[in-house]
């Protein structure tokens, strides 16, 4: 026995060391759209930097971009309008431009795969070039048969109304859009997040946004399960729950991390009305043993059961990292909750700038309605289908 237990560890190091000498080529791309998330991805380490992803930041300006990249940092692709005579400042001026522009396509092609799978994206919405970018990037990976997951940075309650007539858009052609799936982050909660990474230093502000696609990125089949939920239930909507580096011995149970994500929430938005739940752990391999898959899945539909009515509950395998802490990482991605005063409010904010630029010809009015139809909740909308139906 001892023999072949032997025999089996030798094999797995050189299994291993074949693996070390493999050229690591990227399956992942990550799209940073925006001066905003642009900055916040150079401020901070927790993203990776070593080339198993492409990295693409999409700005105004692709001087200006590369004037902050700092020494160390090669993104693979930077783009910018300053050469395209295209007016910056609303959704509508960009869209037309971006749509027909194949650079980003292209610019990846370009580069060796083993084959690109699947792309997340960080874009400021209240801007002209987040939020045209962003629908319009959903809809060329999907045509190149690629999953993305968009995380999309909502304005701040003081910034003007233009910037929640650009979010209003954007989200509302993402919810027309085929291959959408959109986690919904607002920026003042994110700018007054305060918690702690795996080795117990502070993350503080809007650093946890890069925090959370480190870890989005450590999971391979992330993106494509996500998605699969997201088409299989047709909800385009999510946003998460968070609870980084939990102590087991702190917080004394999986339970207690969970009651801790409610008390730093990253979107405003009743748990009640929650149909769909995606959640990921990341942990030391140490606890793989204290806290199995089906472990942790009990303890989450146990916590959720009084919490609200879901049609589907995921849990993934966890991550597995080599650390001699007791520290995880819980992520939840819900799906499918109640998103009508938030969109209404954007509405009556955005509402003259709307008019102004219906009454210019700039927008045209049904297409406005269309997509304000497509974010209107599917929940509401299953309760008026079945009201229809004759008793």
């Amino acid at each position: 026995m001892n023999d072949q237990k032997n025999a089996f560890n030798v094999l797995e190091s050189v299994r291993k060391h074949i693996e070390t000498l493999k050229p690591l080529l990227p399956r992942q791309a990550t799209v940073y759209i925006g001066e905003y998330p642009i900055k916040i991805l150079l401020k901070q380490p927790y993203v990776d930097r070593t080339g198993l992803t492409l990295q693409v930041l999409v700005g105004k300006s692709s001087d200006e971009v590369y004037k902050w990249i700092p020494e160390g940092f090669n993104p693979h692709l930077v783009l910018g309008f300053e050469d395209s005579n295209v007016e910056t400042h609303f959704w509508y001026n960009v869209l037309p431009f971006i749509s027909q522009d194949q650079t980003l396509i292209e610019g990846l092609k370009k580069k060796p795969t083993e084959k690109l799978h699947s792309a997340i994206m960080v874009a400021s919405v209240w801007d002209g070039i987040g939020s045209a970018s962003l629908p319009s990037l959903i809809t060329k990976f999907k045509a190149s048969n690629i999953n993305s997951l968009s995380v999309a940075l909502l304005p701040s309650k003081i910034q003007p109304s233009d910037a929640c007539f650009n979010a209003l858009a954007s989200l509302g052609i993402c919810a027309s859009s085929e291959g959408a799936t959109v986690l919904l982050l607002d920026r003042d909660l994110l700018e007054s997040y305060e918690g702690v990474d795996r080795v117990g230093e502070q993350i503080k502000g809007n650093a946890v946004a890069n925090y959370l696609v480190n870890l989005l990125l450590s999971k391979d089949t992330l993106v494509e399960e996500l998605s699969e939920q997201s088409r299989t239930f047709n909800t385009k909507m999510y946003t998460i729950l968070l609870a980084p580096g939990a102590s087991i011995k702190l917080y004394g149970s999986v339970e207690n991390i969970l009651n801790a994500t409610l008390l730093k929430p990253l979107l405003n938005f009743d748990l009640s009305t929650v149909s769909l739940l995606y959640a990921l752990v990341r942990m030391p391999e140490s606890l793989k043993e204290k806290l199995p898959r089906g472990k942790i899945e009990l303890e989450i539909a146990t916590w959720f059961k009084e919490k609200a009515n879901l049609k589907s509950i995921y849990i993934t395998e966890p991550v597995y990292v080599e650390d001699t802490s007791d520290r995880i990482d819980v992520v939840l991605f819900v799906g499918g909750f109640d998103t009508h005063e938030m969109f209404l409010e954007y509405e009556k904010r955005a509402k003259s700038l709307k008019g102004r630029a219906v009454q210019k010809g700039l927008v045209d009015k049904s297409n406005w309605e269309s997509m304000m139809s497509a974010l209107k909740n599917k929940n509401e909308k299953d309760e008026e289908a079945s009201s229809e139906v004759p008793s």
